[in-house]
């Protein structure tokens, strides 16, 4: 019987070369991390939307973050582990187009949404007599649209300008797809799609950066003039996890790019820098809002105990 694989809607990914003995203690590691990603995520979330004092503007933020990482995680993991449970590795082209939008949406509404969480920060530090009333329900509403509209627009902007590319590769040398890889199976010109695709990487960490940046200048200025200790402790101390977040994340999309940049570099480790930034911001997040926001950690160890010990 024949079983040829139709090159126009059929792609071949490289993804992880590991020998046979290697691979199952990968996929276990793999599904052991996503547990991780998915369990921690979802009871952030959940505990947030059930918990009605937690029905403030930062906490409703930390669930756009985890939504955020679950839709970048959930890109990558699960195909990855399917991966590495076969040798011959084949994705559709729709499918790969649907990761790589994925991960590129992933990323640009994180930033995004940490710098309108850095702006929600702001005011109720710098201005906190006009918090309720600047910070209202349809402020933020209109926030969060803005950041999950503005991701999704220039995201879509980029890959229409990939998928109007015509294709004369058929083989993807990565772990996942991504909108340069899908580019790159076009034997036309791609200017425009590295001229955008720079544009936007730079202009969204740039907006990002810049913002967080003003607004943490302002938020220290005005620690320093507070005479308050324990509203200093407390104005530093809710930034901290804030800004710790942003930390990670950017730094592991550094790490990423300055590892493509080196082409002595084993081909699982520049490959590895791909999926690490879809996984290790998504992992820590909800484990540094569990133990750094008390009332996250609070409402965590009492919904386990309800569900535990119910008659206690």
């Amino acid at each position: 019987m024949n079983t040829t694989i139709d090159d126009s809607s059929m792609l071949s990914l490289e993804g992880f070369v590991v020998s046979p003995e290697a691979a199952h203690p990968l996929f276990l590691l793999t599904l052991a991390v996503y547990l991780v990603i998915f369990i921690g995520n979802v009871t952030v979330f959940s505990v947030i939307v059930f918990q009605k004092n937690l029905h403030q503007p930062m906490y409703l933020m930390i669930c756009n973050i985890s939504v955020c990482d679950l839709i970048g995680s959930t890109a990558v993991m699960p195909r990855l582990m399917a991966d590495f449970l076969t040798e011959v590795r084949y994705i559709s082209y729709a499918a790969c187009v649907v990761q790589a939008f994925c991960i590129h949406f992933y990323t640009a509404a994180a930033h995004l949404i940490l710098t309108v969480m850095a702006y929600d920060r702001y005011i109720a530090i710098c201005d906190p007599l006009r918090y309720n009333s600047i910070m209202t329900t349809s402020t933020l509403v209109k926030l969060c649209s803005l950041a999950w509209g503005g991701a999704f627009v220039v995201i879509i902007i980029l890959f229409a300008l990939t998928l109007r590319l015509p294709r004369c590769r058929s083989r993807i040398t990565e772990a996942n797809c991504n909108n340069a890889a899908l580019f790159l199976l076009s034997c036309a010109d791609t200017t425009v799609n590295n001229i955008y695709g720079l544009f936007i990487t730079f202009f969204i960490s740039g907006l990002s950066f810049l913002v967080i940046v003003w607004t943490y200048i302002r938020i220290l200025i005005t620690c320093l003039y507070k005479r308050q200790s324990n509203s200093k402790s407390k104005a530093i101390h809710t930034c901290a996890t804030h800004l710790t977040v942003y930390i990670i994340f950017e730094f592991t999309i550094l790490f990423t790019i300055i590892m493509q940049r080196f082409q002595n570099v084993s081909p699982n480790a520049r490959k590895i820098t791909w999926v690490l930034f879809t996984t290790f911001p998504p992992c820590a997040n909800p484990i540094i809002y569990g133990i750094h926001t008390k009332e996250i950690r609070n409402n965590v160890f009492k919904c386990f105990k309800n569900t535990i010990l119910p008659n206690q």
